[in-house]
């Protein structure tokens, strides 16, 4: 079966073994399953079975956005699918956009945590309005982060900006929010934004993941894995085990992706 990874992470090979290192650090278990670099990526795909990855970078200042999507645009599109950075602090949004439509990036991750802002405040409703508008995907981290105290996306939040914006799309990773999945179940399952499954292997109770996949719809789930933090062909192994269809796991694995890519033209 085809295997589309919608939550990865990698890194320039200078910048790599930093980056590797300050993160591992600031998560309990402090290890990594890739050395962060392309190449790491690419041969852990391989053992995994992955076809594609989508590259989600993350800004921790707004000064670093034009320098991480410039390396997004050189990334391989048959192997990887580049995804952009974006930093709530930059004053002029609208280039950046401008910026990831030449260069045919139809994505953008924004992670709450790390950029220390709330998602729902209305400052950021002119941003979500040029995703919307540019059919860009906005890949929202959410919930509780191991580095981090607060909580800056919980899933109401996130149902909140859905409702305001009814054409963003949006994909709310560790299943709407990680550690937070019972009130994931109440507030987003069913409504229509998309779930990645992101570093919830380990973590979640499976029959809670069910209970939420037969309500949300095997239609709007996305396999992901969060790699390098997190082992792809584990996270592959833990769906697979699952009490679920054939059907299902073609949605989650690569389907979903498929048509959601399609419509970003990736």
């Amino acid at each position: 079966m085809k295997i589309i990874d919608f939550h990865t992470h990698l890194f320039p090979d200078d910048l790599a073994p930093r980056v590797i290192e300050q993160i591992s650090a600031d998560t309990p278990e402090g290890r990594s399953f890739t050395d962060g670099t392309i190449d790491g990526l690419r041969a852990s795909m391989q053992k995994s079975g992955i076809i594609r990855s989508v590259i989600l970078p993350v800004a921790t200042k707004a000064e670093q956005v034009s320098t991480i999507n410039a390396f997004q645009a050189t990334l391989d599109r048959a192997v990887f699918i580049p995804f952009g950075a974006l930093h709530p602090d930059i004053e002029k949004f609208g280039e950046v956009v401008g910026f990831l439509q030449q260069h045919r990036i139809g994505g953008v991750k924004l992670h709450p945590e790390y950029q220390n802002f709330q998602i729902d405040v209305p400052e950021l409703y002119p941003l979500y309005g040029m995703f919307a508008d540019a059919g860009i995907i906005t890949v929202f981290h959410t919930g509780k982060d191991p580095g981090f105290q607060g909580i800056h996306a919980p899933p109401l939040a996130v149902k909140k900006v859905a409702k305001a914006f009814p054409r963003l799309k949006i994909v709310a990773a560790h299943m709407g929010g990680w550690g937070m999945w019972n009130e994931s179940y109440e507030e987003l399952c069913g409504i229509p934004v998309y779930l990645d499954t992101s570093a919830i292997f380990g973590s979640i109770d499976p029959a809670l993941f069910v209970r939420m996949l037969k309500k949300h719809g095997s239609e709007r789930v996305l396999f992901g894995s969060d790699s390098p933090w997190i082992d792809q062909q584990a996270a592959c192994r833990w769906i697979e085990r699952l009490p679920l269809s054939g059907n299902d796991l073609e949605r989650i694995f690569y389907r979903n992706a498929e048509v959601l890519l399609s419509e970003i033209n990736c």
